[in-house]
């Protein structure tokens, strides 16, 4: 028996690892999209998570309004790389017939900076 996964965040980016290490789970490709829209609902949950602890008042508003009150009030280069990511993850998880799926680079970038990012919003 596995240890149970943490909840949130981590439980999201846990699973866009098992996706990038065994894209196999999913039909042929559909993972690259599946794990963007993980990798983008991690972030997502640590800005819920980081709202709901600090001020849960920005908690109800839009994405772009957290995001811009977090790069204003909080941390500008937390803020910043936290629109970066979202904006950039945002793109890639919309398909258009015209672009080409992310890249497994490109994917273990996302990830390895939303991981830093929730663990900053974490710990503040």
């Amino acid at each position: 028996m596995t240890a149970p996964i943490a909840s949130g965040p981590m439980r999201r980016l846990v699973v866009a690892d098992q996706l990038l290490h065994n894209p196999g789970l999913i039909e042929d490709g559909a993972w690259p999209r599946a794990c963007t829209w993980l990798i983008r609902l991690a972030l997502e949950h640590a800005l819920d998570d980081y709202w709901a602890r600090r001020r849960p008042e920005v908690a109800g508003v839009s994405r772009r309004a957290q995001l811009l009150t977090l790069t204003r009030t909080v941390d500008p280069g937390l803020g910043l790389r936290c629109t970066q990511l979202w904006h950039a993850l945002s793109r890639a998880a919309h398909h258009h017939a015209y672009e080409l799926s992310p890249t497994a680079a490109e994917l273990r970038g996302w990830h390895r900076g939303v991981y830093d990012a929730a663990a900053d919003l974490a710990g503040r």
